[in-house]
């Protein structure tokens, strides 16, 4: 083999690797920054009570990730919410251990705010311990990537807490400006939001309008932005509540991006959700 056609030969399979890398890169990516999506779910069935003094208002923030972890909006979220709680007398008990979901650790919360949470992530008895608490009355607030799972192994929680099943979202124009269009200004949770809500986010796409069984509050208008592959045309609900039992529950889609946590509007929005939740407003 001559120098020439051996070096042929190495560029050839430079090219090829080079190649391959740039095909599958995506899915590297992935593998590399989110290897939860390839195992097992991790369970945390080792019950710990919480003896900690909480607060007059303690809220319950949980951020397991046993599917899609959206790292970085979650440690700025924390942060921010935990700015909420200075300004407003909350506390905000921070955890990825569902080992807390116990009836007793429940009942102390005035909400339980699933921060982005994903995948399976409780046991049997602390899908209970969840159900009954907010069926008896309890509060939850559910952000973005908390109804953004492509299949879920626990019905009651697709159908009864959020109430819709994601698909997808934009991935050619990932992170898109886009006008919200809130449906009852006057709620409570609105109060001080621009009547069209210009903002950019990762715009999820529902299999169907939850609309039939949950009270619509901002929907977004697809015309002012492209949903590639799965668009809900006129009726495409981002953020709504709905009773569970005796309690409420609140989802919003909006959250993905690091910047919204820098945003005055969303920073009312929040506010507004939380005390409305917990029956200060």
């Amino acid at each position: 083999m001559t120098k020439k056609v051996g070096l042929s030969i190495l560029l050839v399979f430079l090219l090829g690797v080079g190649a391959a890398a740039y095909i599958y890169w995506d899915l590297l990516r992935i593998v590399y920054h989110q290897p939860q999506l390839f195992r097992e779910p991790q369970l945390d069935p080792q019950p710990k009570l919480i003896k900690d003094d909480l607060g007059e208002i303690a809220i319950l923030s949980f951020s397991k990730t046993n599917g899609y972890r959206h790292h970085d909006s979650i440690a700025k979220s924390k942060g921010f919410l935990d700015g909420l709680g200075r300004e407003n007398n909350w506390s905000f008990f921070h955890t990825e251990d569902s080992g807390f979901f116990l009836p007793e650790n429940l009942e102390r919360f005035a909400l339980v705010f699933l921060n982005h949470k994903s995948g399976t992530v409780w046991t049997k008895d602390q899908r209970v311990a969840l159900r009954n608490y907010l069926e008896e009355g309890g509060r939850v607030f559910a952000q973005h990537a908390a109804g953004g799972d492509n299949g879920y192994d626990w019905n009651w929680y697709r159908d009864e807490l959020i109430r819709a099943q994601f698909v997808d979202h934009p991935m050619v124009n990932h992170i898109q400006p886009a006008s919200l269009i809130l449906e009852k200004p006057s709620h409570p949770v609105l109060s001080g939001l621009p009547q069209v809500w210009r903002r950019a986010d990762e715009w999820y796409n529902f299999a169907e309008s939850p609309r039939a069984r949950t009270n619509v509050l901002i929907r977004i208008d697809e015309s002012t932005y492209d949903p590639e592959k799965s668009p809900m045309g006129e009726d495409h609900p981002m953020v709504w509540w709905h009773q569970v039992g005796e309690g409420r529950v609140l989802y919003s889609a909006l959250g993905h991006t690091t910047a919204t946590y820098d945003e005055p509007e969303f920073k009312i929005f929040i506010r507004n959700s939380i005390l409305w939740l917990v029956g200060k407003s």
